[in-house]
């Protein structure tokens, strides 16, 4: 949760500094949204300075930034403040996350066991994939597949594809007005190109990635839906082209969307086929 907070304070305009891992205004801001309890939701400036240790004027431009970000609200009544609404959307989606790493875990230990590839857990972060978490078969070593943080082109990778196809013609817009770079000779550059590799993998269910991002690297990937009907992430299998050869993939598929499956079950989604 306070990794959120500060994301979404340095999104607001706070100015971290790059020579100390701690900055003040954060800090501040952080005790201010700290003051509120469940007892007392709602405050007035002079509360929550006298608490907090801080100067009136202090707190109240700190307020009204966090206000500005949706982070504090006003009553309109009482004047008093509370915690803002994105607050609890933040607090939902470190949730989301948490919950769905947990879940995955076991399924994904058992498909890189099984399959001896690598396989991947992976979201959308704004414009980019990122890996949530990675797992490698023990008898295979990892090469050029990526790491836990990695963030990845959406275009270019099965990953971004997978979940990309399955979202709102709004978001899918965003991807396609951006400049789609090129990373081999394989990669989709085009939009046209690119709206009907997504219509395909929409029909199909899964992305297939042949040496797209990486020279040498083929990849599958399927979605994972959740209990509301979204994608929110997507299971993938990487690995050596000379070896994740694109018949190889085709006879995997099966694996792959049975886990797929699996944890979409587990996140509530109830397919209506």
């Amino acid at each position: 949760m306070r990794s959120a907070i500060l994301a979404a304070l340095s999104i607001q305009g706070v100015i971290l500094s790059t020579r100390s891992p701690l900055v003040q205004s954060v800090e501040r801001a952080i005790s201010i949204l700290k003051a509120f309890t469940r007892t007392e939701p709602e405050l007035g400036v002079g509360d929550i300075s006298r608490r907090v240790g801080l100067p009136k004027s202090t707190v109240f431009r700190l307020l009204a930034t966090l206000e500005d970000g949706k982070l504090i609200s006003k009553n309109p009544e009482t004047g008093l403040y509370r915690l803002g609404i994105e607050l609890v959307a933040l607090a939902n989606n470190a949730m989301v996350f948490t919950d769905l790493q947990r879940v995955v875990r076991p399924y994904l230990r058992q498909l890189a066991s099984e399959l001896n590839e690598t396989v991947s857990l992976s979201a959308l972060d704004d414009s980019d994939v990122v890996n949530l978490e990675l797992f490698v078969s023990p008898e295979r070593l990892i090469m050029r597949v990526g790491w836990v943080g990695r963030r990845m082109p959406i275009h270019a990778t099965s990953s971004g594809r997978a979940i990309i196809a399955f979202k709102s013609e709004e978001e899918q817009n965003k991807i396609l007005l951006e400049s789609l770079e090129k990373f081999t000779s394989r990669t989709i550059t085009t939009r046209d190109a690119l709206r009907a590799e997504l219509s395909d993998v929409r029909k199909n269910g899964y992305a297939i990635a042949i040496e797209e991002m990486e020279e040498g690297l083929n990849a599958v990937a399927m979605p994972i839906w959740n209990h509301e009907g979204q994608v929110v992430a997507c299971v993938s299998v990487s690995g050596p082209s000379n070896r994740l050869t694109k018949e190889r993939i085709y006879e995997i598929i099966p694996t792959i969307l049975e886990i797929s499956k699996k944890l979409s079950k587990e996140l509530g989604y109830r397919s209506e086929k």
